[in-house]
């Protein structure tokens, strides 16, 4: 059993400190586990289930049922997703991908970019195995050419 600790939490979600003590006293997140003294921890199997959790709210499938994201991403019937399972707010999807944030929310609205999960409250998060396919699959659609410009380009200069 693996025991994470808050920073690691903080990453593996996305949610702040304040929300995830807030959210797990409501029973909306994960509770800590004591450790000793003031210290305190999650254990790693439970966040992985509650980020497989949203992801089957998101995409309307039952818990029991294997699935596998229209952005690759793959949950077993026994409620286990891929290991590794990464949570990214929109200023991570903005560093990781280059994109402004009214184009990465036109590209959701247009079905081109993975669509967000729910975590909790107004909260929402992507999947960075899905950002990341996605950004793959961008670049195995570009040319390996080279860009040259076009005639009229050049003749207009």
């Amino acid at each position: 059993m693996q025991i994470l600790r808050l920073r690691d939490v903080i990453q593996k979600t996305g949610l702040g400190r304040s929300s995830i003590y807030k959210f797990s006293g409501q029973g909306l997140f994960p509770c800590p586990i004591k450790l000793g003294g003031m210290s305190v921890g999650w254990t790693a199997d439970r966040i992985e289930r509650w980020i497989v959790e949203r992801i089957r709210e998101r995409d309307s499938v039952a818990g029991n049922a294997e699935h596998t994201t229209p952005w690759a991403v793959t949950i077993g019937k026994e409620g286990k997703g891929q290991t590794g399972l990464r949570v990214l707010r929109i200023k991570q999807v903005i560093e990781l991908t280059g994109l402004a944030r009214a184009t990465v929310y036109k590209y959701i609205h247009e079905r081109a970019f993975p669509l967000p999960v729910s975590l909790v409250g107004a909260s929402v998060g992507w999947l960075q195995a899905e950002v990341e396919y996605w950004l793959a699959s961008c670049t195995g659609e570009s040319s390996d050419e080279p860009f040259i410009e076009s005639e009229a380009s050049s003749e207009a200069a």
